[in-house]
């Protein structure tokens, strides 16, 4: 159980969870550090913008996680606690955009989407959020929300965007009572079962894992002198129709879930890019439990899957199933078995040298969805702003739709060239497709 204090404006505090701690980190040593989520949507109808905004405030006011604030409390490092909840005025940036058209006013939205999620964030005197409403017409609207990371994960796109609705249909006369308040972040993440079953396993667990990682370093050759200021080299690319059919198609007849086959693919590409017989690939973990799948907050942390070079397609994808299932297994890691598996700092969890190659996969509803309540179509994604994202050697971000798959590849100048890169993606979609 956290010790926990009374002793800041009169409220009760926490430290931070173990998630939350790498994400303060990082961001205490590099401003620059991706720290949001974004989530955005055009919204086509006669959208009722105070019933709306009611609904936002609901969704606030129903998740202490959406209320966080930061302090330091003595020697005890950084602590949270929760704020009140905020009053409707000001809640919601809402603004009628003079735009000739739409084309203009997207621009105009996805442009102001990327200020507010490279803004700098105040956790100590702002809400963990910034939202938005623009008009274009009585017609079309914009909602653009970004969310700090050190309060939320990448679920609050799903529970904001549920409850939002229902709390619209509501004030529009569709739908019954409100529901009750559903379990809390602080509360959860106190709850020694919140923890793993077996703290000692998962701290071995871990404890042989750091000790085997790669060594980083070598992985692309010696570091380059000035490699934190190299840049990024940034490609698109998307797979959808007889592609993505060959892609999904592919990962079945290896037995292979979407994203072990992602995995696979990324690492098969490095491997053809290194001399090294192993590699760490990072990537964000949901440490949440099945009594915890509806709590907003922030459950997730980046954890490393060991692989070794393997001779064929086959061999690689049972190693890679393998370790994924073993990371999952042990995912719950708290900062107690942090600390006993010798990640005592936690540098290991949040960067170092060892996190060259990383991938982030979200898969996405349906994009376009029609609401049952004043004939409302919300588009999803359509605001999403172009995120320039420091990486140390490689990182890979997929996004999953019904109908394609979106890939973001980032690569550091350090050791990428234009070409490097290019051939990199290459190599990625060939192997992808199968």
């Amino acid at each position: 159980m956290w010790r926990t204090t009374v002793n800041h404006q009169g409220h009760r505090t926490a430290p931070l969870t173990l998630a939350q701690l790498a994400m303060f980190q990082a961001l205490r040593d590099d401003l620059s550090a991706p720290s949001t989520i974004e989530v955005s949507y055009r919204i086509e109808g006669p959208l009722d913008v105070a019933a709306f905004v009611a609904s936002v405030g609901e969704v606030v006011q129903g998740h202490d996680a959406l209320r966080l604030a930061v302090c330091w409390c003595g020697d005890d490092g950084p602590h949270q606690w929760v704020r009140d909840t905020p009053p409707l005025a000001g809640l919601v940036g809402c603004r009628r955009v003079k735009a000739g058209t739409e084309e203009r006013f997207t621009r105009y939205a996805v442009g102001l989407a990327g200020k507010d999620a490279s803004a700098p964030w105040d956790p100590r005197t702002e809400y963990p959020f910034r939202l938005r409403l623009l008009q274009y017409s009585p017609q079309v609207h914009a909602f653009v929300a970004t969310f700090s990371q050190l309060a939320v994960d990448g679920s609050v796109r799903a529970v904001f965007d549920r409850e939002l609705w229902q709390a619209y249909r509501r004030r529009l006369g569709d739908g019954g009572p409100a529901a009750e308040p559903g379990p809390q972040f602080l509360a959860t993440a106190e709850a020694p079962d919140h923890g793993p079953a077996d703290d000692l396993a998962t701290a071995e667990f871990w404890r042989h894992r750091f000790a085997h990682l790669p060594g980083g370093q070598g992985l692309f050759g010696d570091t380059p002198a000035g490699a934190a200021e190299a840049g990024t080299v940034e490609l698109d690319f998307a797979l959808d129709g007889e592609r993505l059919r060959s892609m999904r198609s592919a990962a079945g007849s290896h037995r292979a879930t979407e994203l072990v086959w992602i995995q696979h693919a990324l690492v098969r590409a490095v491997f053809d890019r290194t001399e090294a017989d192993s590699l760490a690939l990072w990537q964000p973990v949901d440490t949440r439990g099945l009594r915890e799948l509806r709590v907003l907050g922030m459950f997730t942390v980046s954890l490393p899957l060991v692989v070794r070079r393997a001779g064929s397609a086959p061999e690689l994808v049972r190693a890679l199933t393998e370790e994924w299932f073993a990371v999952l297994e042990h995912r719950r890691v708290t900062r107690a078995s942090a600390e006993a598996s010798g990640a005592a700092d936690l540098g290991r969890l949040v960067g170092g040298p060892e996190r060259l190659v990383r991938l982030a996969y979200v898969g996405h509803p349906r994009q376009t969805v029609r609401t049952a309540v004043g004939d409302l179509a919300l588009r999803y994604g359509t605001y999403a702003p172009p995120r320039e994202r420091a990486v140390d050697g490689v990182h890979l971000k997929a996004g999953s739709w019904g109908d394609r798959i979106e890939f973001h590849l980032t690569c550091n100048r350090a050791w990428f060239t234009e070409d490097d890169a290019r051939q990199l993606r290459a190599g990625l979609e060939r192997l992808l497709v199968g």
